[in-house]
């Protein structure tokens, strides 16, 4: 089993390989309206460190949003054009999941509120918690509100993700870290759970999640 994990769903870039004997292997960077170009060359990096061909690849997994509209169907076209050309199954992953588990494991907490920018005064936001596997679990939904709709519960051990506006780390006392951003590294360990729930789909029925509106569009390559 050799998975591969895409994220473009904030200005972070990333991908990342799980190799079969358990190696991982990840190129990351922040760079905005870049993603066209360096996804495909990352893609390329982690297979060549790894020593793999594309063919090679059992499981494409990525971050379908909520974020932004188009970084994220950036990494759902690729991630279909793969499916659709190996005949693999896909791992579409939250990207608040995938943000969720970076802030656990960054400050090694057992559960977190993460926030993304959604603009027009609105923030993308959910809490999850650590299961006993270390993989971030939803708790209740995820959610787009304005800022002050937003509910921060007595058992929030810390935050994470570019949402964290001054209006709202004022509200609380535990630690916040705005600079944290989603990661394909991050996002193998979800679409392990996924893979072991046999969760993945068809490339050709593959959806984005937008929250905004509830709103859910199939991905085109």
């Amino acid at each position: 089993m050799n998975v591969l994990a895409l994220d473009t769903s904030t200005e972070a870039c990333s991908a990342a390989l799980l190799r079969e004997d358990g190696a991982i292997f990840s190129e990351f960077r922040i760079a905005p309206r870049q993603h066209v170009q360096l996804l495909p060359v990352m893609m390329d990096a982690v297979l060549s460190a790894a020593k793999l061909s594309r063919r090679s690849i059992s499981h494409c997994a990525f971050s379908n949003g909520p974020g932004a509209f188009t970084g994220i169907r950036i990494a759902a076209a690729q991630a279909q054009g793969i499916g659709l050309a190996l005949d693999i199954p896909l791992l579409p992953v939250s990207t608040l999941a995938v943000l969720a588990q970076v802030c656990l494991d960054h400050f090694e907490s057992d559960n977190t509120l993460v926030a993304l920018d959604a603009r027009m005064q609105e923030i993308y936001w959910a809490i999850y918690q650590r299961d006993s596997e270390g993989r971030a679990r939803l708790v209740g939904s995820e959610r787009l509100d304005s800022i002050d709709q937003i509910e921060i519960e007595a058992s929030i051990e810390c935050g994470g993700g570019h949402g964290w506006f001054e209006e709202l780390r004022t509200r609380v006392s535990f630690p916040v870290d705005d600079s944290l951003l989603p990661s394909a590294q991050s996002l193998l360990k979800l679409a392990s759970a996924a893979i072991e729930q046999n969760l993945g789909v068809d490339a050709s029925h593959v959806s984005i999640n937008y929250l905004r509106n509830q709103v859910a569009e199939k991905a085109a390559c």
